[in-house]
């Protein structure tokens, strides 16, 4: 089974849309049996904090985001960029863990493929 890490630094609902585009990949990873892992990093995690605002006409994220972690997708997110947006763990849509640096080096060591939106 071949393994995608994906890192996403893109804050979310921004005009160039690298949340949503990273967040459909992932989804297609998955449909294609691979593994995929998330990691949300600099203003990233911000796509992982619960409660999302959604102007209209624009994709729920956090809805999307809590879809694909329920078909297997692992998310972690910086914690030192948890730190810096002011976000708790408390705040993180449910099944997205705190990482870090070590945590990412991991996977992307057994990654067959890392992407970064």
């Amino acid at each position: 089974m071949s393994i995608v890490t994906i890192i996403i630094k893109a804050a979310p609902y921004q005009g160039d849309n690298n949340t949503w585009h990273a967040l459909r990949f992932a989804g297609a990873s998955l449909a294609e049996d691979m593994e995929v892992q998330v990691h949300l990093l600099d203003k990233g995690v911000e796509v992982g904090r619960s409660g999302h605002q959604v102007a209209e006409g624009d994709t729920n994220l956090e809805e999307l985001l809590s879809e694909l972690i329920e078909c297997g997708l692992e998310v972690r997110a910086c914690g030192m960029a948890l730190d810096d947006y002011g976000i708790a763990e408390g705040e993180l849509i449910a099944g997205i863990e705190k990482g870090s640096m070590k945590s990412l080096a991991a996977w992307v060591k057994e990654s067959d493929n890392v992407l970064t939106f």
